[in-house]
C-alpha cells in the first residue's frame, strides 16, 4: 500500500478565502483571542501566528476578524475527501488538517505516481486550497512527512528510516500524564528515540510513544477508519467579505457548486431538487429551491441556472456564506461504451433549455401541454409539468391553435364571414356535451377556407345560431 497524506496547515484561513485576496489584514482568533491564522495581507504588516490579537492592532487598526469554526474546517476536509474518490476508494480523515488517500491500487491506472499526484494536486487547487503532501508506504509516516518533510517520498518501508529519523519528538502525540516531554530529556528527534532500549522509553513514557513509532514504522498494523460518503450533498462554504449582489457571490456559488458535481460524479447520480441558502451577517437565511426537468451535474449549467434565478430575486444584504443541499438525486446510467469514459454526455438540451427559461421566467411561467379526456375543445388540454412524456393522440382534423375565447363571427344568408365569405369544405362534427357541470355546449364545428385559401375551425352555436371561429390550421 501507498499512502498519500494531505495537510491543509492554512485550512482556518483559507476558508474565508473565497475570491480574490483581499486587501484589508484577515485573522482567524480563537476563544482565547489568539490569533491561529492570516492571511498574505496580515503577513505583510508582521501579524504572525501565536500573537494576541491586542498585540496584532499595534501593527495595524483595520484588522478583521473571523472567529475559528472547527464544524467548517470538518465540512471543508469532507469536500476535499468526496473530490478525491475519483482516484481512490479508501479515504480517511485525520483531523485536525490532514486527508488520507490510498493510492498504490490506482498507480497503473493512471500510468504513474507522478501523473496521479499531479492529477490530485490539481483537484485541491481548483477547491481552492494549498496542501503540503507527502508518500509513505505506513499512514502515520505519510503524515508526520507532509507535516514536516511536504513532498517528501517514501515507497518502502527500508525507505521511511532516513526521512523519519531527524522528524522532531514533538510530533508525536502526547500520551503519559506525567509532564515531562521527551525533549525535555534531550530526546529532539524520532531516531534518538529509536535508538534508545524500549524497556526505558516504556518506564518513563509508557507504551503510547513506541505505539506510534511502531504505527509510523510500519511495525504494527495501523488500520484507518475509512470515510464514507453521504447520502446528500450538504455544506457550506464562507464569503472572504459580506456581498450584496449577485456578481459578489457568484464565486462562492461556483464553488460549491463544483463540490457538488464532484460528489454526484462520485455518486453516479444528477440533481433534480436542491436548495441553496444564503446567509446574512445576522444568521438569517434566505432560502431558494430549485426543480430541474432532468437530472444534471454539470457545474457550469448549474452554476448558470443559479445566476438566473438569482438576477430576477432581491438579494438581501451582507451576504457572508452559501449553504447547498441537494434534495433529490437520480441515478445516471453512463452513456460512453468506451473502456475508460469521458464526462457523460445523457443531459438532453431540452431538459437544460426548459430549465434556464423557468429559472429566468419563473416556474409557473414555463409548463408543458397535455391532452384531457373532454370532447369540449377549450377543456380537452391542460397544463403539465415541463419535459414530461405523453402519449400521442390523433386530434381527428382538429387544429393545434385554438382562440382562448372563440371570436364572434358575422353571417350574411346564414353564410359565415371572416375577411370576406368562408368556404365549407369539412362538417358538420356535431358537439354536444358538459351538461353535468353547467358548462354545456351545443356546437357544430366545420372546417372551412378563408379567401385566402387559410383553413379555419369554426362553429354554430345551435342555440342561438351565431357562427364563431375557434381555431386556426397551421
Amino acid at each position: 500500500m501507498l499512502w498519500l497524506c494531505l495537510s491543509f496547515p492554512n485550512l482556518p484561513i483559507d476558508i474565508f478565502s473565497i475570491g480574490e485576496e483581499t486587501k484589508e489584514p484577515v485573522v482567524i482568533i480563537e476563544s482565547t483571542n489568539t490569533i491561529i491564522a492570516s492571511n498574505n495581507t496580515s503577513q505583510h504588516f508582521g501579524i504572525k501566528n501565536g500573537m494576541t490579537l491586542s498585540a496584532a492592532y499595534v501593527l495595524s487598526n483595520f484588522i478583521q476578524i473571523k472567529h475559528r469554526n472547527k464544524n467548517q474546517e470538518i465540512k471543508k476536509l469532507e469536500e476535499v475527501a468526496i473530490s478525491l474518490f475519483k482516484y481512490s476508494s479508501q479515504i480517511s480523515i485525520r483531523l485536525p488538517s490532514s486527508v488520507l488517500v490510498e493510492i498504490g491500487a490506482s498507480i497503473k491506472l493512471f500510468r504513474s505516481t507522478q501523473h496521479l499526484t499531479n492529477q490530485i494536486a490539481k483537484t485541491i487547487t481548483d477547491l481552492g486550497l494549498h496542501a503540503h503532501t507527502a508518500l509513505s508506504p505506513t499512514p502515520l509516516g505519510a503524515i508526520w512527512l507532509s507535516l514536516y518533510r511536504t513532498d517528501t517520498t517514501a515507497f518502502t518501508i527500508n525507505d521511511l528510516s532516513q526521512y523519519i529519523d531527524p522528524l522532531p519528538t514533538s510530533i508525536i502525540e502526547s500520551g503519559n500524564t506525567s509532564g515531562m516531554q521527551l525533549h525535555d530529556v534531550g530526546i529532539k528527534t524520532i531516531g534518538q528515540l529509536a535508538r534508545i532500549p524500549r524497556s526505558a522509553v516504556t518506564q518513563r513514557w509508557g507504551t503510547y510513544a513506541l505505539d506510534q513509532l511502531d504505527r509510523a514504522f510500519g511495525k504494527k498494523p495501523d488500520p484507518q477508519r475509512p470515510f464514507s460518503l453521504p447520502e446528500h450533498f450538504n455544506s457550506e462554504i464562507s464569503l472572504n467579505l459580506p456581498a450584496s449582489s449577485v456578481e459578489e457571490i457568484l464565486f462562492g456559488i461556483h464553488r460549491i457548486i463544483q463540490s457538488m458535481t464532484a460528489y454526484l460524479q462520485v455518486k453516479q447520480r444528477g440533481v433534480t431538487q436542491f436548495e441553496l441558502s444564503l446567509i446574512n451577517e445576522k444568521k438569517l437565511q434566505h432560502d431558494f429551491k430549485f426543480k430541474l426537468s432532468v437530472p444534471s451535474r454539470n457545474p457550469k449549467n448549474l452554476t448558470h441556472l443559479v445566476q438566473e434565478r438569482l438576477n430576477r430575486e432581491s438579494i438581501p444584504s451582507r451576504i457572508e456564506s452559501v449553504h447547498l443541499r441537494s434534495v433529490q438525486e437520480i441515478a445516471i446510467t453512463p452513456s460512453s461504451h468506451s473502456l475508460l469514459p469521458h464526462e457523460e454526455q445523457n443531459e438532453l438540451s431540452r431538459g437544460h433549455l426548459i430549465d434556464q427559461l423557468q429559472a429566468r421566467l419563473g416556474e409557473k411561467s414555463v409548463y408543458g401541454i397535455t391532452v384531457c379526456a373532454d370532447h369540449r375543445p377549450e377543456k380537452s388540454w391542460g397544463e403539465t409539468i415541463p419535459g414530461n412524456h405523453q402519449q400521442h393522440i390523433k386530434l381527428n382534423h382538429r387544429p393545434s391553435w385554438l382562440l382562448r375565447i372563440p371570436k364572434a363571427l358575422t353571417s350574411a344568408s346564414d353564410i359565415p364571414h371572416l375577411r370576406g365569405p368562408l368556404t365549407i369544405i369539412d362538417g358538420p362534427e356535431r358537439i354536444e356535451t358538459g351538461w353535468w357541470d353547467d358548462q354545456d355546449i351545443k356546437r357544430d364545428y366545420f372546417i372551412a377556407l378563408t379567401q385566402d385559401h387559410s383553413q379555419v375551425w369554426i362553429y354554430k352555436d345551435t342555440t342561438s345560431n351565431h357562427w364563431f371561429l375557434h381555431g386556426i390550421f397551421a
